[in-house]
């Protein structure tokens, strides 16, 4: 009842044992003697009592004890009389222990450390006499698996040598193998006098098996507030020993320390040693420790600190049991830590929504299936879009998942710079609006590039067209890996099978109904997630204080900042923000075949500029809405470090890991589908825009005199060929990894899309542009933004600048000076 320190703690069979360790039947401040025990308790459930199932063959405390599948491994220990070198297994069969022997450790050892990496048993030698100043400071390892196990020798760990170091078994970094991390120790030397002198170190270290060598890491941190342990000043800004604590390792990066204790313990001001009735209780600290990124944090604290005992993984709980709570007092209590899983679980309700919402969609292209009786309906939905619908399916294709997830995770993760991009939406939109709609909506084109096909030549409106598809193709696999990240972060849904659902769905869906499915659904799916983003965002400012509380924190840490205007090539300031977002934003409102064709859905020219203003009217606030969102998520979870302990890695994934597991049940699902719906409405917009590609200008250009409904059956046929290769494409790219997605989606655009952009702008604006020329200035263009991708640190929101403008300058140049005038259409 007085509980023990030293204790056997492991689990086997699923039952908690403890046994051996030693206290003091009579307190040690009346002069009592150290009792060594070996009686060995289970606990079958955490509900249940401990009962006695056993004993040890000699009483023992202070062992090397680490837990496999085949029992609880114990190696050396001591008691009144030894310190040992013995090892064995010890198990529980049908409610009875049962030893197994191992080969004898190198030498004796007490207050030693093991880990189990595999099948390979890892042991830091700690005393090897009842004195504590004889350490043996060894690292030896033993084969479980084998037949006939050996020990064998390792290279030590660095520095001096020490025992009760605290150990765990953790991934160096992502991709990298389990490695032995060891923290802290302590040492005792005696002086010439006699007089014994204590030191713990606040050290770590890391042993890779894979390396075959030791590694330095970060030291331990200091105490955020000294005084909570001793109320002295004197111990402010040292870091703090954890030696004879206990740590376990929690997930994929992390590793978590209990307690521990430190020299400063046992000496006064003076350095005297204190007298054991007023020494202080150990402290109840717990520390975070990211392997990952070499950093420590403090956690939640221990109900009461304990050393010289053990953390063990029980029944979804970390369990620290009995141990130590200042020197000479044990305690009894078992204190357990539970690790909340980082699955955020939707419930069966919002699956079911979810299920309901992807059924809506293919439910959409099912009716309209029965309208479409050829290629202008399926292509252009005869021209029968109202105005309000067209601006909403612009909106939709270009807001999609990533600016969802990916536009708000930028802001939570660095500031506001991208922002200021968003304001360049305005001169993009008075362009198209008054240069290019009429110039499209004149010729009554179906697809943007046989604009080029008059203006200039075939050849010109091929390329172009065949980059769009190259483009595309690439863009699917984004799109629809987004969202499948998603899912599987807040799920534990495999990311392959969320892509293989979305991919069938979008493509049953668009083979169906063509461009009124895809305009449809798109409309659908801005109105969830715009109301879902808003609920989101009202919800974390009620959370935090309101939206002054919230901007307020926000500015003080820097996560506010628009525009920084100083001069720089390669980092995000204001002008590369303001003409990189330009250009970015020229790109697919003037050259991408996704959002020209709504243009075109609509029954004329007036109508397409009301939905292109309508769009702009949205772009603005949404921007703003995503951007608050991000910030105000920020301040959420830096106000309440429980639970972004448990955030998803990625920041992609951060925004359906809030809504999931802080959003009611219901709406979680339905935000979740609406994300889903969101990645499916970009997937079919480039299906079906690269299917009216391939068939307006591969097809049917070379087919004089054919009426453009007869490819309709092609136009599914290959709509779902287009399905196929984008899902397949999502599955390569889940294989790699890239930090910010939306980063990545700009590149792509920047890189392909600049010269394209610039050719158009020479057909608009230049009746001197010839052929020649813009194909000049097409291979300027993307010979300069290849270069520039390749070879320089330019940051990227310029590649599209750079192609464009390239390809402007040379093609005018190429123009005047070779060739003959273009059709000047």
């Amino acid at each position: 009842e007085i509980g023990l320190g030293g204790p056997i703690v492991g689990t086997h069979n699923d039952v908690l044992l403890v046994g051996g360790g030693a206290n003091f039947p009579t307190p040690l401040t009346e002069g009592g003697e150290k009792v060594w025990w070996s009686k060995v308790y289970a606990l079958q459930n955490p509900t249940d009592e401990w009962r006695e199932v056993g004993a040890l063959k000699t009483p023992l405390a202070y062992a090397s004890v680490v837990s496999t599948a085949d029992g609880v491994v114990v190696i050396g220990g001591s008691n009144e009389l030894n310190v040992y070198a013995t090892a064995f297994v010890m198990s529980l069969e049908k409610g009875a222990l049962r030893f197994r022997a191992l080969p004898d450790f190198p030498v004796p050892t007490a207050f030693g450390s093991a880990e189990v990496i595999g099948s390979v048993l890892y042991v830091l030698a700690g005393k090897h006499s009842k004195d504590d100043t004889q350490l043996s400071g060894g690292f030896y390892s033993l084969d479980l698996s084998s037949d006939t196990p050996t020990w064998s020798t390792l290279p030590p760990p660095p520095g001096e040598k020490r025992f009760k170091r605290v150990t765990a078994v953790q991934r160096e970094g992502p991709n990298d193998a389990l490695a032995l991390f060891a923290f802290s120790g302590s040492r005792v030397t005696r002086s010439a006098n006699g007089d014994l002198r204590y030191r713990a170190f606040t050290d770590a270290c890391c042993y890779s098996p894979a390396k075959g060598r030791w590694t330095q890491r970060a030291a331990l941190p200091t105490l955020s507030d000294p005084r909570d342990v001793e109320g002295k000043e004197r111990f402010r800004d040292q870091p703090w020993p954890i030696s004879a604590g206990c740590a376990q390792a929690i997930g994929d990066d992390t590793v978590l320390t209990f307690s521990g204790s430190t020299d400063r313990y046992i000496l006064d001001d003076a350095g005297s040693i204190l007298p054991v009735a007023v020494r202080p209780a150990f402290v109840n600290r717990v520390l975070s420790y990211n392997t990952y990124d070499d950093s420590w944090h403090d956690a939640t604290p221990m109900l009461e600190g304990v050393v010289t005992t053990r953390a063990v993984r029980w029944r979804g709980r970390i369990v620290v049991p009995s141990g130590e709570t200042q020197p000479g007092v044990r305690t009894s209590r078992v204190q357990a830590v539970a690790i909340r899983s980082k699955l955020a679980r939707l419930h069966v309700i919002d699956f079911a929504v979810l299920g309901v919402y992807l059924l809506g969609m293919v439910g959409i292209g099912v009716f309209f299936a029965r309208r479409d009786k050829n290629t202008d309906d399926f292509f252009l939905g005869g021209h029968r879009i109202p105005w309000w619908a067209a601006g909403l399916s612009i909106f939709g294709t270009q807001l999609s998942a990533i600016t969802f997830m990916a536009v708000p995770a930028t802001a939570y993760a660095g500031d506001w710079r991208r922002f200021g991009g968003s304001i360049m939406m305005l001169p993009v939109f008075v362009l198209v609006i008054f240069c290019f709609i009429p110039v499209y909506r004149r010729l009554k084109i179906s697809t943007v590039y046989e604009y080029l096909g008059i203006r200039f030549n075939s050849t010109l409106r091929l390329t172009a067209s065949g980059l769009f598809i190259l483009f595309q193709l690439a863009r699917m696999g984004i799109v629809l890996l987004l969202p499948a990240l998603a899912l599987s972060a807040v799920t534990g849904v495999s990311v392959y099978l969320c892509i293989l659902l979305m991919g069938v769905l979008a493509t049953v869906y668009t083979a169906l109904g063509g461009i009124s499915a895809v305009v449809w659904t798109d409309v659908l799916q801005v109105v969830v997630l715009i109301g879902g983003a808003a609920w989101c965002l009202s919800y974390s400012l009620m959370e935090v204080g309101g939206i002054a509380e919230m901007w307020t924190v926000a500015s003080a840490e820097g996560k506010a900042d628009i525009f920084h205007w100083e001069w720089s090539t390669t980092d995000m300031v204001g002008w590369i923000v303001i003409v990189g977002f330009f250009f970015t934003n020229l790109v697919p409102y003037t050259t991408d075949q996704t959002v020209v064709q709504r243009y075109l859905t609509t029954k004329d020219e007036r109508e397409a500029r009301r939905s292109l203003w309508l769009n702009f009217a949205m772009t603005l606030p949404t921007s703003l809405l995503f951007y608050l969102l991000g910030t105000s998520l920020y301040v959420y979870y830096s106000s309440h470090p429980a639970e972004e302990a448990l955030l998803p890695e990625k920041a992609d994934q951060l925004i359906p890991w809030f809504v999931v597991s802080q959003l009611p049940v219901g709406v979680a699902g339905l935000l979740i589908a609406a994300i889903f719906a969101a990645a499916m409405s970009s997937l079919d917009s480039s299906m079906n825009s690269i299917s009216s590609v391939v068939i307006g200008d591969f097809v049917q250009s070379r087919r004089s005199g054919e009426a453009r409904g007869d490819g309709l059956r092609l136009a599914r046929q290959l709509t779902v060929v287009l399905g196929v290769i984008g899902t397949v494409t999502a599955m390569i790219l889940a294989t790699f990894e890239v930090d910010f997605l939306f980063d990545f989606f700009l590149k792509l655009i920047g890189l392909l899309g600049g010269g394209i952009a610039g050719v158009f702008l020479l057909a608009v604006f230049s009746k001197r542009a010839t052929a020649f020329g813009a194909w000049a200035g097409l291979i300027a263009g993307s010979g300069m933004t290849a270069f520039v991708v390749f070879c320089t640190t330019i940051n990227f929101l310029l590649y599209a600048a750079i192609g464009c403008v390239t390809c402007v300058a040379v093609g005018y140049v190429a123009s005047i000076g070779f060739g003959r005038r273009g059709n000047p259409a």
